[in-house]
């Protein structure tokens, strides 16, 4: 309430608070129930900002609830390059960092769990290069580790990571000059890096993101709609709620359980646990 005098008189005037526009379900979705909220926030962390291809900077891992992301060195805000994180949302707490390496992105878990395989950029000789991790023992490999292997063109040598076609076998790239891929395939065991053939670079996809709209078990789906909002589906009750609003996502990712679901933005990492509410 506000105060106003007229002629030695104190007249009580009313202060009217502007509500916000409610934002309205799209009209694909709005035969659905909607709700307040069906998630709980686990964590709000800062991730690298980037306006260019570095695969997925956030990943979950195939067998556990683990999520592995790249975060500004300063923890604060930073561009391309920072640490890798691993976090675990039941312990609230991360599990493991590096250190002493620009992770560049492309984070990549064997079918088992047990690796991670990242690109980083060696800041000392002007190249990228890759890496795997071995989280049971800390165990770090270069993939390109014979001496001027990863120098594989007159720039900064680009790597990208295919995919673990088994837990012996890491499919890697590099570019080989203007228009040009070469394939590798990569034995962490033998520790042995075999090149295959060369592709053109429209043909190459190792840095491409596969976003995941929905849960592995089919229960929950993501909807970015026109105007950015992003909304969550429980398709089983079907009943719908407004997960964030008017943000421009660069990447959804479920857990394997369907448990956990991280979305991120341009500067920030939401995680969040369905099938509760705060």
């Amino acid at each position: 309430m506000g105060c106003t005098i007229l002629q030695n008189r104190v007249v009580a005037t009313e202060v009217v608070e502007e509500q916000p526009t409610p934002i309205a379900l799209p009209t694909q979705l709005n035969h659905l129930a909607e709700v307040a909220s069906q998630t709980c926030l686990v964590a709000e962390v800062p991730v690298i900002q980037t306006d260019k291809a570095q695969g997925d900077l956030i990943a979950w891992a195939p067998r556990s609830d683990l999520l592995t992301f790249v975060q500004p060195v300063n923890q604060i805000s930073g561009w391309y390059i920072g640490d890798l994180k691993v976090y675990d949302p039941v312990k609230k707490e991360v599990t493991f960092t590096s250190k002493d390496q620009a992770v560049f992105g492309d984070l990549t878990w064997s079918p088992d769990g047990a690796s991670l395989a990242y690109i980083i950029l060696d800041q000392d000789n002007g190249y990228y290069t890759i890496k795997t991790i071995s989280l049971s023992n800390r165990v770090e490999t270069d993939v390109f580790n014979e001496e001027g292997s990863a120098r594989t063109n007159d720039f900064a040598s680009l790597k990208g990571i295919r995919q673990w076609s088994s837990a012996s076998s890491l499919e890697v790239t590099s570019s080989c000059g203007t228009d040009c891929i070469r394939l590798y395939v990569y034995n962490p065991v033998s520790q042995s890096l075999t090149q295959q053939e060369e592709i053109r670079q429209n043909e190459n996809t190792s840095l491409a993101i596969e976003n995941e709209y929905a849960s592995p078990d089919a229960k929950w789906l993501v909807t970015v709609d026109d105007k950015d909002n992003v909304w969550l589906t429980d398709t089983t009750l079907n009943r719908i709620s407004l997960l964030l609003p008017a943000s421009t996502t660069q990447e959804v990712k479920w857990s394997q359980s369907s448990k956990y679901l991280a979305v991120r933005i341009v500067d920030r990492i939401y995680l969040y646990e369905t099938g509760c509410s705060e």
